[in-house]
């Protein structure tokens, strides 16, 4: 494992449901400094709540054509590899 790295990991929902992900971004940083990024919407497979389309603002057309979770959860990993993961409210997830 690098020294001084780590993913940061941020999730987007669908609605108050931890598992009705729409959006997955992450960040790669080496020595304080951001060395590769990581962007998908992802299609829940579930409904919006307005509450949450106001927070992030993807709508449910924006994510019709969108992989699921199931198809992107590889691409993540491989992204992490053998980093440490740090998130924002991560209870969440």
């Amino acid at each position: 494992m690098i020294q001084d790295a780590f993913v940061a990991l941020d999730f987007e929902t669908a609605n108050g449901k931890r598992t009705s992900i729409c959006s997955v971004g992450m960040v790669k940083v080496i020595d304080s400094q951001i060395t590769e990024t990581f962007h998908t919407l992802v299609n829940p497979q579930d409904y919006f709540s307005q509450q949450n389309i106001k927070i992030h603002g993807i709508q449910p057309e924006d994510v019709e054509n969108a992989p699921t979770f199931d198809y992107v959860f590889p691409y993540m990993m491989q992204f992490i590899a053998d980093l440490p993961v740090v998130a924002h409210n991560a209870a969440l997830i």
